[in-house]
């Protein structure tokens, strides 16, 4: 086999929301008293989603390696879907509020296929790890999950001042897992973040289409290696 090394990205390739931004939102404005339709919800998205992978993949955006930088850029997410829905935030209690689920554990869920795609990685002799850009509240997600146990590694970007995709954060992963860069593979669901970063520190990627993420906004060339599945990886693992 090639590779003694997996690295893995967080959100929706291994941790799920376990409500949708839109159910998430209704709910929190449900409970200040504002009524909102799922058609305003999905317009108001759209405008935040646009902007939000605008500023992810404007070049040099270093918003991913600094905690407070994260927040901020999560707070204009979701003061731009209030803009659009026209409900006003006086002392910012909504985005508070909006910020608090999002951030809490208990909103995260494991995809069903991780589990076993890492015990059949490790039956592999794979080591594991996350890197991801996230902020240091991905800690309390990954302990709360269990998940922290099944690896060797958790990096968010925030908490180690490097990012996406950068090579010097892919080369951090390979380091904390004592791998040579050229025998690890990133397996993430973005593909300049994840499949290119990885590239450019010498490590091969592969793209996770979870289905409901194909729409996502980014073009992926013909070539690039894509799964719908960690289910998928072992093989790939076993055949490399």
């Amino acid at each position: 086999m090639r590779y003694r090394l997996v690295i893995l990205d967080a959100g929706f390739t291994l941790l799920a929301p376990r409500s949708t931004l839109g159910e998430a939102l209704r709910g929190v404005l449900g409970e200040h008293g504002h009524d909102i339709t799922d058609e305003q919800v999905r317009q108001a998205w759209e405008v935040a989603d646009r902007w939000f992978w605008d500023d992810y993949h404007r070049p040099q955006n270093d918003t991913w390696g600094d905690d407070a930088k994260i927040d901020a850029a999560w707070r204009q997410y979701h003061s731009l879907m209030l803009g659009e829905l026209g409900v006003e935030d006086p002392g910012h209690r909504l985005i508070e509020a909006i910020l608090a689920a999002q951030y809490a554990p208990e909103s995260w869920e494991l995809y069903p296929d991780v589990l076993p795609a890492i015990r059949e990685l490790r039956k592999l002799g794979m080591r594991l790890g996350i890197a991801s850009d996230w902020g240091s509240n991905l800690f309390p997600i990954v302990d709360a999950l269990g998940l922290a146990t099944q690896l060797d590694f958790v990096i968010a970007s925030g908490a180690v001042g490097l990012s996406k995709p950068d090579p010097a954060f892919f080369r951090l992963a390979a380091t904390r897992a004592g791998v040579p860069q050229g025998e690890a593979l990133m397996v993430g669901d973005s593909y300049r973040a994840d499949i290119e970063g990885a590239a450019s520190a010498g490590m091969d990627g592969i793209l996770i289409r979870r289905p409901e993420w194909r729409e996502r906004r980014e073009a992926v060339p013909p070539e690039a290696k894509v799964i719908a599945s960690l289910a998928e990886l072992p093989e790939i693992v076993r055949s490399s």
